[in-house]
């Protein structure tokens, strides 16, 4: 184990290493990184284990065969064709076995006493790496103390191999070498030429002092001295020796933390940005709910005195067919039995039942008219939500900011939500008929007014209870009674009549304004939730930035 041969000044910089990797672990589980997490937990892990050599070239590079001659011993499999399918991990075993690690991915230990300070990985052909790269790319790359680019010593200018020198000098900034291997087949001012274009790729992409070996597998399986794998085994040897594998370990271990918490940066602040424009959204939803309450309480007002004024003119014909029917000469003449043609209490019941008939018609007929302008009202506010919604909901998709469902799943939500509020009573055209306005408005204040007129109807009872005996001779009487009562009469019914327009007016303002007062706070309930749910989002991502910037800051203190 690395550790236990630290001197004092590695082991304080180990325990700042493992410190920072654990911060950083921290901060990736609490940021549901997965990928992260596990790029830091292995970084934690390797930071104690050999160093990691990672070997990646082209296909026919001679890769395998490097594997084969570093090792004394043939490993991995070398053919005419390209072979090297999959990813071998090289480490040591006091016997030999090979373990499966995934779908070409496997892991061989072997008895070879280099391995105990070194960890060899040998990759597939960069042509498919750069196809499907995601294993090498997320779980050696980061972790590597060194990067081998193994090229064909004739033809060091292939693409694909400098394409993912690239995609790895972009990502993880590793530390790296390079091989012209097969030396034997260049001759020396090939080699000479070809190294030169090797300094010059490289340079192109960033590599500051690169370092270049040439190497022939061929010549160090015939044990030839001037394979060139002399001078490699003593620069890995120096470096293990020299402390330079410790050096790689920790910036390799600062580089990953840096790196990763940068990328926690990024995406919590993307993350942050789609919260803020989120909230913007739902605010201005909001904003416009308010507007149209607004509007909603001046249609309250019109919708009222539009009822009110229907129902004034019926209560004015209610009292002038009253007060006609108090003449002198119609008491009279439904007093006397013989003279009649229908006695008070008949009269007070058609009375009664012709306002409600004609009541009846004219605040329906108004009713439903209010009813359609309050229901296009209402479904004009759902119209406009509901088109605010699909383009943020478009927009979201388009932009994806960020990989977080539950914005998409949220407007969904809120979406149905209104639908389900859209097919309600009110939006179905039956509004006021449904919502019992008008039914109150037949039974409540009609029959408030009614019910005076039944009550005063007692004063008039008196004119019945001779049965006629004395019809003849009590009709002054009446007369006089008439004259004397009548006016009092109005005076009283007029009172009550007013009183019932007042409710009237009173009860519909309390119905339509507690439909519409239900109707605003549930759309306003499902604007709000949202809202609620962004706030709670912010309050955990803006610690969440706070500590990738610590941990980033961190990691840039430690030297090397």
């Amino acid at each position: 184990m690395v550790q236990q041969v630290l001197s004092h000044e590695q082991r304080e910089q180990y325990e700042a290493l493992h410190a920072l990797l654990l911060a950083c672990l921290a901060l990736t589980e609490k940021s549901y990184d997965k990928e992260a997490t596990q790029i830091v937990k292995d970084r934690i892990s390797h930071l104690q284990s050999a160093a990691l050599l990672v070997i990646v070239g082209e296909v026919k590079s001679g890769k395998s065969s490097f594997v084969n001659a570093l090792l004394g011993e043939e490993v991995c499999e070398v053919a005419p064709d390209p072979c090297t399918s999959g990813i071998q991990e090289l480490v040591y075993g006091e016997r030999r076995t090979k373990t499966t690690l995934g779908e070409n991915w496997e892991k061989l230990t072997l008895p070879k006493d280099v391995l105990n300070k070194i960890t060899i990985v040998d990759t597939p052909g960069t042509n498919s790496i750069i196809r499907n790269h995601q294993t090498i790319t997320e779980k050696y790359i980061p972790q590597s103390d060194l990067v081998v680019f193994v090229f064909s010593a004739k033809n060091p200018h292939t693409g694909s191999a400098w394409d993912f020198l690239s995609l790895v000098r972009k990502d993880w900034y590793r530390k790296m070498v390079f091989i012209l291997q097969q030396a034997d087949l260049a001759s020396p001012n090939e080699l000479s030429i070809n190294k030169e274009r090797v300094f010059q790729y490289a340079r192109e992409r960033n590599v500051q002092n690169p370092v270049v070996f040439t190497v022939s597998a061929k010549l160090e399986n015939e044990r030839n001295p001037d394979s060139g794998f002399a001078e490699f085994r003593k620069y890995l040897g120096n470096a293990i020796q020299s402390g330079e594998v410790w050096r790689m370990k920790v910036e390799g271990a600062r580089d990953t933390a840096s790196q990763i918490a940068g990328r926690v940066i990024v995406r919590l602040q993307g993350e942050q940005a789609a919260v803020e424009e989120d909230r913007a959204f739902y605010t201005g939803l909001l904003a416009r709910v308010k507007s149209r309450r607004e509007k909603a309480d001046a249609l309250r007002r019109l919708a009222v005195d539009s009822l009110c004024v229907t129902y004034d003119r019926l209560a004015d014909k209610l009292e002038q067919d009253f007060a006609d029917g108090l003449g002198a000469g119609n008491v009279l003449r439904r007093s006397i039995p013989f003279l009649r043609d229908k006695d008070v209490k008949t009269w007070l019941r058609d009375l009664q039942a012709n306002f409600e008939v004609a009541s009846r018609k004219e605040i329906e007929a108004e009713s439903a008219r209010v009813s359609k302008d309050i229901s296009e009202e209402m479904m004009s506010m759902f119209n406009e939500l509901s088109e605010a919604i699909d383009h943020h909901h478009d927009k979201t998709t388009e932009r994806f900011i960020i990989r977080d469902p539950d914005r998409a799943e949220i407007l969904t939500r809120l979406q149905q939500q209104l639908q389900d509020l859209r097919l309600s009573d009110i939006a179905e055209n039956k509004g006021i008929e449904g919502s019992g306005i008008g039914r109150m408005s037949l039974t409540g204040g009609g029959l408030a007014a009614l019910g005076a007129v039944i009550a005063f109807s007692s004063h008039l009872m008196i004119f019945d209870i001779t049965g006629g005996i004395l019809a003849i001779a009590g009709a002054g009487i009446i007369a006089t009674t008439l004259i004397w009562k009548r006016a009092g009469i109005l005076r009283d019914f007029r009172k009550k009549l007013r009183t019932s327009r007042d409710e009237f007016r009173h009860r519909l303002n309390v119905e339509i304004g507690r439909m519409f007062e239900k109707l605003f706070m549930e759309i306003e309930h499902r604007l709000k939730e949202p809202v609620s749910h962004l706030d709670e989002k912010s309050q955990r991502l803006l610690p969440l930035i706070e500590e990738a910037e610590q941990v980033k800051e961190k990691a840039e203190k430690i030297k090397t």
